[in-house]
């Protein structure tokens, strides 16, 4: 069987009207909101904050001109195609645990007047779907941010076809998750929802939870730079 290609990121450059990328995410599941929201202001490790700008401030394909862009309006989700029971039972999950996480933002499905659609369907209709679609990927996401560097429009495809559902119920999480601003992939963990190699992976390392953490603190604004980041959150 061919080895399967893990979505890629690619980021369009920042045009008069609008901008334009590949993204991707992480989220995490917490039991305890309380502690969740003090650690956002706690102090990162260096280990952390190394993740953080390598998968979060960087892009597999294209440039994000090296700034922080993430959502800061509410996100509602709209389904398209043929999930099944299982996916749409994943997706609820990742939407639970993104609720968990980012405070001000609410996280929802919806009917009308999505700003995230997910389309489950067959590899050969990506293309039509999403012009900018790299072939090859199974899972795929494409978003768009304003002249602020806040992301306002994102689309996701999962493919119904040619993957197991634990492989699927991983690329809705990696795809969902990475939606809110993390474009990079990285070697560096394997555990990691961000891992460049293909996984199933179904839940979210400790590591992948600080870059959340990192990327929603109130103190990283839209648009701060490396050293902008580095010099709030205390590097």
């Amino acid at each position: 069987m061919n080895k399967l290609i893990k979505n890629k990121i690619a980021v369009c450059l920042i045009s008069v009207v609008f901008a334009a990328g590949l993204l991707s995410g992480c989220i995490f599941n917490s039991n305890n909101s309380e502690v969740t929201y003090e650690r956002s202001f706690n102090h990162y490790s260096k280990e952390e904050i190394s993740y953080f700008i390598e998968t979060a401030l960087g892009a597999e394909f294209g440039s994000t001109g090296g700034v922080v862009h993430k959502w800061t309006d509410n996100i509602r989700i709209k389904v398209k195609g043929s999930p099944t029971d299982e996916d749409m039972k994943t997706l609820n999950e990742v939407i639970s645990d993104l609720s968990q996480l980012i405070y001000d933002i609410e996280i929802n499905t919806v009917i009308f007047d999505p700003n995230i659609t997910i389309y489950f369907t067959s590899m050969e209709e990506f293309s039509s779907i999403e012009p900018n679609y790299v072939s090859g990927n199974m899972g795929f996401f494409w978003g768009w941010w304003d002249e602020s560097g806040a992301l306002y429009k994102g689309r996701i495809l999962i493919a119904k076809e040619g993957i197991n559902q634990k492989e699927r119920s991983h690329l809705i999480r990696e795809e969902l998750t990475q939606s809110l601003g993390i474009m990079n992939d990285s070697y560096e963990y394997r555990d990691s929802i961000f891992y460049q190699e293909w996984t199933d992976t179904e839940s979210f390392a400790e590591i992948d939870r600080a870059v959340i953490s990192i990327l929603y603190d109130s103190r990283v604004e839209l648009e701060m730079t490396i050293d902008e980041v580095k010099e709030v959150i205390g590097y």
